[in-house]
Order: C-alpha cells, then sequence, then structure tokens
C-alpha cells in the first residue's frame, strides 16, 4: 500500500510518500480501507518532532481516517465487513491507505454521514469536549476562541451558532474573519492590525469573554487575563506559539480580583476513559448524522501531495478543514 512516512523531523520535505506492507489485523484489531484522511495542527507537531506522544521513527503520521472495514482481527465484534467507520488514532498512522488500528479507535459511521466530511468529526468532538467537558459548569456570556478559521476553531463556532451561544472570533487576516462570520461567529477581531484585549472588552462592554480558547498561546498568553471575566476560565488546547514569557501563577494573582481559572487540555484525557470517550462521540454524531454539523472543507489534495498540504498547513492559509485522498 501506499503511505506517508518519515525518517526524520523538519519540514514538510520529511514526508516520504512510500510503499509499506498492508498491515494485517491482530486480535482485537480493526483493518480500514481509507477514504479520505484529516490533516490537523497535531500532524505538524509530529512532523517537526515536538508532539508530546511521539513515537520511534520512522513513523506515519496522522489521527484522522474515514472509510470502510476491510477485515476483523481476531475477537472483534459488532463491527462488520464494508461498514463506514471513523478512525481518530491519536498515536499516528492514518496517512496511508490502510490503517490497522484497535477496535475502540474506531466508531460505526450512520450511512447519512459523507465520507468526505466523516474526517472533521475529530474536530467537532474536540471543539464539543472543550465547551461541554473542559469549561463543565460554566455559563459563558461571551466566548472568545483565536485560530477561529482552522478546523477546530470552525467547529467551536458551528457548536456555538448551534447553541445560540455569543463567540467572538480571532482570525490573522480580514478573509479568515469572513470566514469565521459565515461559519457562526457573533464577532470577529482581525489580530493582523486590531488589539485582541481592547475589542473583546469592547465587545463585551468591559466586562470580559468568560471562557477563553486559546490554541496559540505563545509569550504574551497572560495577556488572555486582562480580557477574562470574573470567574472566567482560560483553556489552552494546543501551544502552536510556543510557551508564555511571564511566570502564569504570578500573573493570575495579579488578577486576584477576577479568580481566574487556567486549564490546560488534550484528548489525550480520555486515553483510560471510554465512557467519557464515547459522551464525547454521542454528543457528535447525532448532529453529523441529522445534517446539522456541515464542515467546511479547504481542499482536497491527493496522498501523494502530502508535501503541498503541509506547506498550507504551516502557511496557516486553510480556511476549515484539509483533506487528503488516497
Amino acid at each position: 500500500m501506499k503511505a506517508v512516512q518519515l525518517s526524520r523531523t523538519g519540514g514538510p520535505d520529511v514526508l516520504d510518500y512510500v510503499d509499506l506492507p498492508d498491515p494485517v489485523p491482530g486480535p482485537g484489531e480493526v483493518l480500514v480501507k481509507a477514504h479520505a484522511i484529516g490533516v490537523a495542527k497535531p500532524d505538524a507537531l509530529f512532523r517537526t518532532g515536538v508532539y508530546r506522544w511521539m513515537p520511534a521513527l520512522p513513523a506515519t503520521p496522522g489521527a484522522e481516517m474515514s472509510g470502510r472495514i476491510e477485515k476483523l482481527g481476531p475477537g472483534v465484534d459488532g463491527f462488520t465487513v464494508g461498514q463506514k467507520v471513523l478512525v481518530y488514532h491519536l498515536g499516528g498512522g492514518c496517512y496511508a491507505e490502510k490503517i490497522a488500528v484497535t477496535a475502540r479507535d474506531v466508531t460505526a459511521l450512520p450511512d447519512t454521514v459523507d465520507l468526505d466530511d466523516a474526517v472533521s468529526i475529530p474536530n467537532f468532538q474536540v471543539a464539543w469536549a472543550l465547551l461541554n467537558v473542559a469549561a463543565r459548569g460554566l455559563d459563558p456570556k461571551a466566548i472568545y476562541i483565536n485560530g477561529a478559521a482552522g478546523g477546530i476553531g470552525s467547529a467551536v463556532l458551528n457548536w456555538c451558532r448551534l447553541g445560540g451561544l455569543t463567540v467572538i472570533a480571532g482570525a490573522g487576516s480580514a478573509e479568515k474573519c469572513v470566514f469565521a462570520e459565515s461559519q457562526g461567529a457573533t464577532h470577529t477581531i482581525d489580530y493582523s492590525r486590531e488589539t485582541v484585549v481592547e475589542r473583546v472588552l469592547a465587545l463585551t462592554d468591559g466586562r470580559g469573554a468568560d471562557l477563553i480558547l486559546d490554541q496559540v498561546v505563545g509569550k504574551d498568553f497572560t495577556d488572555n487575563l486582562k480580557m477574562l471575566a470574573p470567574l472566567g476560565l482560560v483553556v489552552s488546547f494546543n501551544v502552536l506559539g510556543g510557551l508564555p514569557e511571564k511566570d502564569l501563577f504570578r500573573e493570575m494573582r495579579a488578577f486576584l480580583p477576577k479568580s481566574p481559572a487556567v486549564r490546560c487540555f488534550t484528548m489525550h484525557s480520555f486515553d483510560h476513559d471510554p465512557a467519557g470517550k464515547q459522551r464525547v462521540v454521542a454528543g457528535t454524531l447525532e448532529r453529523f448524522a441529522s445534517g446539522q454539523a456541515k464542515p467546511p472543507i479547504h481542499a482536497k489534495v491527493p496522498l501523494a501531495e502530502v508535501r503541498r498540504a503541509h506547506e498550507l498547513l504551516d502557511a496557516r492559509r486553510i480556511l476549515g478543514k484539509l483533506v487528503l485522498k488516497p
């Protein structure tokens, strides 16, 4: 089979399109033939070698694949050959024509779900978990999210739109702000030319956002505290821009009258919580099956052109979801 493999870490040029033996499903495993493969920001962390759960090299990146079951390993029940499924495997391996994974990493899909759309389901799962698990107990009057034009950002906007929530979307260009608005943003901030803290405070009449979803972090991460509402929460779910320069706890104490909270979140929280993971899956699949969740697809790129896909990823030119086609 054809697959993408890297033997060293670095830029898009380390991604090689190679021939590998067809995988054979072992006990408790399912062999899935790919229809579509999702490209996500963690794939860039994998490629550059900074992914926390990085496997030994050589390795195949990719955590998201939709397709059909080709073969069942010994001891697997509840699935059938030819069935539509989603593979969400945080250990990588999905940049391939086929993958053998444990059955717990495979979700059966309703027939009404389009397989190209299905690779966005993990984005919607992360977004659902951010709003319903990471921010559990919070009743936000206003939400701010940066990187709002990407896969997870647009999924958050979709969930907020469906729930009637007020969400302020931050993005890096006027084009991305227009896109975010089309996905359900109540307000947009172009942080290439606007000051985020000032705009969030202005849009919330000085109160600030009750929930801030930050996938960038970076040296100025603690500025989030300036635009956080009393008893508000900042959730960090990626670190694309590196770590903050200032001491986080010291800065939180400086805003003590707000009683600020900061949480780091990852879907790896559910690695040993199958019941919790299933709640996230159930909360997402219903929307896809009914057609309420319609993910925006930026482009469909042949798997053989994976380097071009990662060049787009690195350039942050993607509006919605980027899909690889085997």
